[in-house]
Formats: structure tokens, C-alpha cells, sequence
């Protein structure tokens, strides 16, 4: 969703779409979303001395935890087995189909960073892929989890993401830091990647996932000498269905 135009305050605001004809992904990619999608975008602003201000390329990861502990309502809906896809998508299932994704976009004003996150999820819109009311009923009658209305996802993503904001910009840096240990654990314990073994196309070399480092890129451990070196996420592309690492034409 293409704000960038709009003469609106920066800070504590929502914007919510129906439909979606331009959205905008990372590089130039454009999305459509028809009804029944969650569109979304979060505007708010983060001191640059903050914790969360010196790490601003998490705020993509902090989105996809949010968006991950808004459809987890009880531990029943582990089921749907929705998992995060570095650096910025939600997958759904074993066969790697996309559910939504996230695109953070920042600019710097004095002391602070003014943040406008975007967010698309397929809740009850059954093309062009799946979405998760669709899933919830794949479950029945094993499991009787109940529909999600958008309304319903929406506020319970910015309620979820307004928490982890509020933690890693708090002033008290032992506690921020706490936090943030705690983010990088819940983030790991539900993305698709941890020790998997993939191929970097720029060394022509595989290497095994071990995790993220504090800025949120990705930490791997190539195979030719266990060095652990990092990708960023702004130069790399992560085709999962191949499991290639490829270095993105700038």
C-alpha cells in the first residue's frame, strides 16, 4: 500500500484497504489482493537511540512474529503450521504456499525514524493461492478452530506488534534487552529455515541456516570451511521451493 502521498500525521496511525491493485513488495514487485485480505499499513515513529532504533531492519521480523501471535490464539492452531519465510513472508503448510507478506519502509526525521509498515494476509479470500479460514476448515472435524474476520486479525497483529515496539524502545535497556532476546527466540522457533541447508548462488557453495544475527540478516555456516558469514536482506532473494540463495540484480 503506497502511502507516501498522504497528508496524514505519522505517528499511532492504520490504514486499512479492502482491495489492493498496486501493492508494493520488496524490489519491484506489485501485488493484487482481491476481498477477504488483511491490508494493512502501520505508521509510527521509533527514537533512533532506542534499542529498536539502532536495529531498524528488524521491524520486517518484528511484523511477522506479530502476525504469527495473532493467528496462534491457543496452541490449537499450531495446526495450521504457519511459519515465517526470512526475511519478510508468512508461509502456509508443507508445500511452501505464500500467505502473506511484510514490507517495512523508514525515513529519518531529527531523532527519530518515521516507520510505515506494511502488511497483506489472505483471511478469507479462497484465490489466488490459500487463505486461513480455508486451513481452519481443512482441520475439521479433527479440530474445531473458529473463523478469523479481518477486523479481528488486524486488531489483534497491532496489538501484538504495539507490544513488541513498546518493549524494544523502552528506556530501561536492561529490560529492552530482554526483550529482544526474547523476540529473537520466538522468531527462530517459528520461521521454516533453522539448520536447513541451502544453496548461495554468488559462492556457487551450500551452506547450513543457524540462525539470525542481532540486525536480523542471516547467519549461515558455509560448507567448504565452517566459516559463519551473514546475507542481508537487502541484496539476497530466498527461493525456498529450490532452496537458493541468489544475490538480487541492483
Amino acid at each position: 500500500m503506497n502511502i507516501q502521498h498522504c497528508n496524514l500525521p505519522s505517528n499511532g496511525i492504520v490504514i486499512i484497504a479492502q482491495e489492493q491493485s498496486e501493492g508494493q513488495g520488496r524490489g519491484k514487485n506489485q501485488w493484487t489482493s482481491p476481498l477477504g485480505c488483511a491490508l494493512f499499513t502501520i505508521c509510527f515513529d521509533v527514537h533512533l537511540q532506542s534499542l529498536l532504533g539502532q536495529r531498524l531492519s528488524l521491524l520486517q521480523l518484528l511484523a511477522s512474529v506479530a502476525v504469527l501471535q495473532a493467528v496462534e490464539r491457543t496452541s490449537e492452531y499450531k495446526a495450521l503450521n504457519i511459519q515465517i519465510k526470512w526475511p519478510n513472508d508468512i508461509y502456509i503448510g508443507d508445500n511452501f504456499t505464500k500467505l502473506g507478506g511484510i514490507l517495512a519502509t523508514s525515513s529519518i526525521c531529527g531523532n527519530y525514524a518515521s516507520i510505515n509498515l506494511g502488511i497483506g494476509l489472505n483471511i478469507s479470500n479462497t484465490e489466488p493461492t490459500i487463505c486461513i479460514n480455508n486451513a481452519i476448515d481443512q482441520q475439521k472435524p479433527r479440530l474445531n478452530l473458529t473463523h478469523f474476520t479481518v477486523e479481528e486479525f488486524i486488531g489483534r497483529t497491532v496489538g501484538y506488534l504495539q507490544q513488541w515496539v513498546s518493549q524494544l524502545s523502552q528506556t530501561n535497556k536492561t529490560q529492552a534487552t530482554t526483550a529482544i532476546n526474547n523476540f529473537y527466540q520466538f522468531y527462530e522457533s517459528h520461521w521454516m529455515h533453522q539448520n536447513k541447508d541451502v544453496f548461495v548462488d554468488k559462492w556457487q557453495e551450500k551452506v547450513t541456516i543457524i540462525g539470525i544475527d542481532e540486525y536480523g540478516f542471516l547467519k549461515v555456516r558455509k560448507s567448504s570451511n565452517n566459516e559463519i558469514v551473514t546475507l542481508h536482506t537487502d541484496v539476497h532473494s530466498f527461493d525456498v521451493r529450490q532452496s537458493i540463495i541468489r544475490e538480487k540484480a541492483m
